[in-house]
């Protein structure tokens, strides 16, 4: 693993990609919405948007990609288009385009930001630290998704995009580091920015981390010393975008409103002013999608916490549990309500932005402490 070239962590989010570029700092985040459409070349536009993230079209070529290459739009202008993709539950993070699509177009756009150029080719070298959901990893997957990022080719051009239309960014990995997301988690919430130890009481309890995320559920018991408990740590195929989609089919059937994508329903349901939120404009006229909105995240969280319950019945020794993830934000009072009624576990809920960023920052921790173990590690073998 080089120490030349550029760390990254980034963060394959099924609802966006979240990461760090350099330095752990909390301006040197990028979030990119986990939204493709295939474009031309030429987009037809009248006016090229100002903010480089709104305008993100980009042509890809890469031996990882089932079809070598093609061309993009990203993020949030992707947002805007009928024929947009988001993943599905049937989508594994290790095999479909749409993930490298996203990853490639993450670290382009950094090298493109930060790199020199020469004639308009950025060469950018990364050593990456990423991850695969609980159910890939314990499949073997992790080994095969590290080499099809290392043995290929990656070259992203910026077509028609604000700022750093024209370059040519040239990806190549030193290394690239992948790890599984339930684990990390801990990491992050035991460990300061600087990777020294801050909880130590819990490293030396046994804890479940639950990722409730856009598709699935990856829930990794933690054993003292931070083992992983390999027989009891379980991802289930439950996960809220279904349950966003059902929400968006019913306000489309029952008040002939339409979100254009899951973002746009998100926005609404989190929304930071508490009179707007669960609430579209129909007509110029404020409508609450409340009702619909209940009753379709209590059925996911009751499947959420009939899992919790599961797991906490065939380990008996969990101490404490922390629900993670843009899901675990969506249900939080769901679920809090099903515990308070049934069984009062332990459960604690990460604040939004802890709970968005915790993984893409215990990525790019265990990337620093990997790159100091191998640093160690050559130390040795040069005075041997």
């Amino acid at each position: 693993m080089s120490t030349k070239a550029r760390k990254a962590a980034v963060d394959i989010g099924n609802d966006a990609v979240k990461s760090y570029f350099g330095e752990l700092t909390s301006d040197q985040g990028l979030y990119i919405p986990n939204i493709i459409a295939e474009e031309a070349e030429d987009r037809k536009t009248i006016q090229i948007e100002k903010n480089l993230l709104d305008g993100i079209h980009v042509q890809i070529v890469s031996g990882a990609l089932s079809e070598g290459k093609g061309i993009y739009v990203v993020g949030n202008l992707a947002t805007r288009y009928e024929n947009s993709d988001e993943l599905t539950p049937d989508n594994k993070k290790s095999e479909n385009d749409q993930s490298l699509i996203l990853l490639l177009t993450t670290l382009a756009i950094d090298a493109a930001r930060h790199i020199k150029e020469s004639k308009g080719i950025v060469e950018a070298s990364y050593n990456l630290s990423t991850g695969l959901p609980l159910g890939e990893s314990k499949l073997g997957k992790r080994p095969e998704f590290r080499d099809k990022l290392i043995n290929a080719q990656h070259e992203v051009k910026f077509l028609q995009t604000p700022e750093i239309g024209g370059k040519t960014v040239r990806i190549r990995f030193e290394d690239v580091l992948v790890n599984t997301e339930g684990a990390a988690a801990l990491f992050d919430i035991i460990t300061s920015d600087d990777g020294s130890v801050r909880n130590e009481e819990l490293a030396e309890q046994t804890g479940l981390i639950t990722d409730i995320g856009g598709l699935s559920t990856d829930s990794a018991i933690i054993m003292p010393g931070m083992d992983i408990d390999n027989n009891n740590s379980v991802g289930i195929r439950e996960g809220v975008s279904p349950y966003l989609d059902a929400i968006i089919d019913r306000v489309q059937r029952e008040l002939d409103y339409s979100f254009r994508n899951r973002q746009e329903l998100v926005e609404v349901l989190t929304d930071e002013r508490v009179d707007r939120r669960n609430h579209v404009f129909i007509n110029g006229n404020r409508t609450s999608i409340q009702t619909i909105v209940d009753e379709e995240l209590i059925r996911l969280a009751r499947e959420e916490y009939k899992h919790i319950r599961n797991l906490w019945t065939k380990v008996s020794s969990i101490q404490y549990a922390f629900l993670i993830g843009g899901g675990s934000l969506l249900l939080k009072p769901y679920i809090e309500e099903l515990n308070k009624k049934q069984k009062g576990y332990p459960l604690r809920f990460v604040d939004s932005r802890d709970s968005v960023w915790m993984i893409a920052r215990a990525y790019f921790k265990l990337l620093n402490f990997h790159m100091s173990q191998q640093g160690s590690s050559q130390e040795v073998a040069a005075t041997e």
